[in-house]
């Protein structure tokens, strides 16, 4: 790993350089650390290193036990990671290359049976449904800004039908 700084801010570039040297320290490769916590393949394991994904939060007394670490340090990172994450949301810095998924088009399955592709599409600074509503509706359910916009822009779709 360079020391080129990862994909979430510090907090999450903190997290995965945590996750790997402690598992490097504790001479463990990462299939055998997925097995030790109960992953069927060691994929997530390389994408939480990598500073790609957080580890979820079902998974932080397993982690902290396999690699040493003290208890509740990865429940720490994680929500520091996630509050810059929704701070940047909402200070109007772009999203990673600035650009957001969303629907290609509107409705569910397509014929088959599969999800319609997703087109990645710009995203203006600022932009998206409910403006203030995202932030107090995400604390209200407990759950990330960016998560309440998607459940707003559900929301407002499914009231334009």
């Amino acid at each position: 790993m360079t020391g080129a700084p990862l994909p979430g801010g510090p907090a999450a570039g903190e997290l995965a350089r945590l996750l790997r040297r402690k598992r490097i320290e504790t001479g463990q490769s990462m299939r055998v650390l997925a097995r030790r916590i109960g992953l069927s393949a060691h994929s997530p394991v390389s994408d939480y290193e990598q500073g790609r994904r957080l580890p979820p939060p079902d998974l932080d007394r397993a982690l902290e036990a396999a690699l040493e670490i003290p208890g509740g340090t990865l429940a720490r990172l994680r929500r520091e990671a996630l509050a810059e994450r929704a701070a940047a949301m909402l200070d109007g810095e772009p999203a990673e290359h600035g650009e957001a998924y969303v629907p290609a088009e509107p409705g569910g399955a397509s014929p088959r049976g599969r999800r319609r592709p997703r087109a990645l599409l710009p995203v203006a600074p600022g932009a998206g449904p409910g403006g203030g509503a995202a932030p107090a509706l995400g604390f209200a359910l407990g759950v990330p800004a960016a998560l309440a916009v998607v459940i707003l822009w559900g929301a407002a779709r499914r009231a334009a039908r």
